[in-house]
């Protein structure tokens, strides 16, 4: 046995070492320098080994991320969804539902996908449009904004809220907690005050909710529905409720930002958005491939796994960046530039298989309304001269300080 472990041990240092091509995803870079290293490494070595931390493998290919994706449950498990091994929430068994497979994470998405379903996401879309305009008035006379901060982040929050049936007024808490959560600081202090104060609100909430009447929203259905044939304890209710406010305030911020930005250059394209129903809803995908915040990682959890040609043994984990999946020129032409008015290869930006993004309707109805509300109020905008929008890597990409100016408008409530 010894022998056998000691030649396998030999077999994957040779593997790793013939592979190598170090790559940190948390470098402070831009974007754009971090997707030309990974454009390179799908050039020289699109499954490569980064022995950076503890080590994974880099994998940078359109087929071969979408076939680590689609094997969740297959070969594949999704906890730790850090590169490097690590369990950052302390979970003993995951973070609910993210880090969840199986029959656990099944039943989980039975629970949460009729409240994410297109009918009841459609339903919501005059409140989407008042909740836009509502934002908008805030800044509109001034002339300036700044655009993350004061549009991007809070737009998507009041429909999460709705959704979870939590109180409107504590919207700036949220909002706040999820800036420093996802990147606002780079102070670990702060990180850690977020993270405490999320749990205590949270904790307070399922309290106070409990000795409540039930109410016709996803707290109320989270918190009476069965999982493995019990009810969640409050520290599993938690771990949930935090990872809808982030997920369902960080990811369309980050889209947004990113997308001001580019606009602000290009006012022609703003227009050609915006020509029809149809260019809208194209533009948005394209949007969506363009930005790409999130890049999850998966550990094999049988024998061995093949990746890309390679065969990996267990234990192994596989970083996914979807921006460059998305940016194979094997289905893109000139895949670093937008096309609004093109049908395109479909992107990754929501994931895959069993862990495909819940509130991918959502998502996509925000994005479509909140861009036409802005254009319709805000035709024209430019960067604020002397300013330079943020960006940050990490586990999610994003942009922040995009201060814009325009013209004056006046209110409409």
């Amino acid at each position: 046995m010894t022998a056998t472990t000691n030649s396998a041990d030999r077999e994957l240092d040779s593997l790793r070492a013939r592979y190598r091509h170090d790559f940190d995803p948390y470098a402070p870079l831009t974007m754009a320098e971090q997707l030309d290293i990974l454009a390179g490494m799908r050039a020289e070595k699109p499954v490569a080994w980064s022995a950076r931390g503890n080590g994974c493998w880099v994998a940078t290919k359109y087929d071969d991320v979408s076939s680590v994706l689609r094997r969740s449950n297959r070969g594949f498990q999704s906890f730790p969804i850090d590169p490097d091994g690590l369990n950052l929430t302390g979970t003993v068994n995951g973070m609910v539902p993210l880090e969840l497979d199986g029959e656990r994470h099944r039943e989980f998405r039975t629970m949460l996908d009729p409240s994410f379903a297109p009918k009841r996401i459609a339903e919501m879309a005059d409140q989407l449009r008042a909740h836009a305009n509502n934002l908008i008035d805030t800044f509109i006379e001034a002339g300036h904004c700044d655009f993350s901060e004061e549009f991007a982040l809070p737009f998507p929050g009041a429909t999460v809220m709705s959704l979870m049936g939590w109180p409107l007024k504590d919207i700036d808490k949220m909002n706040e907690w999820t800036s420093i959560i996802h990147h606002g600081s780079s102070h670990e202090d702060d990180k850690a005050r977020a993270h405490r104060e999320t749990h205590e609100y949270m904790l307070e909430l399922i309290v106070r909710r409990r000795s409540e009447p039930p109410r016709d929203d996803l707290t109320t259905v989270t918190m009476d529905s069965l999982i493995e044939g019990r009810k969640l304890t409050d520290d599993e209710l938690v771990e949930l409720y935090g990872l809808i406010m982030t997920a369902g305030l960080g990811t369309v911020q980050a889209v947004m930002s990113k997308s001001m930005v580019y606009f602000a250059e290009r006012q022609d394209q703003w227009d050609e958005m915006f020509e029809s129903e149809e260019s809208v809803e194209l533009a948005v995908e394209e949007l969506l491939r363009f930005t790409s915040p999130a890049s999850p990682t998966r550990t094999i959890n049988q024998n061995s796994a093949e990746v890309g040609g390679l065969t990996l043994p267990r234990g192994e984990r596989v970083f996914m960046v979807l921006a460059a999946a998305n940016r194979d020129p094997q289905y893109w032409d000139d895949p670093d530039v937008i096309k609004l008015g093109e049908h395109r290869k479909p992107h990754l930006s929501f994931g895959l298989g069993p862990h495909r993004c819940i509130g991918v309707h959502l998502a996509r109805l925000e994005l479509k309304i909140g861009f036409t509300e802005l254009h319709r109020r805000i035709p024209r905008f430019t960067l604020t001269p002397g300013t330079t929008p943020q960006e940050f890597l990490g586990l999610t990409w994003g942009t922040h300080n995009v201060q814009l100016s325009f013209d004056p408008g006046p209110r409409e409530s």
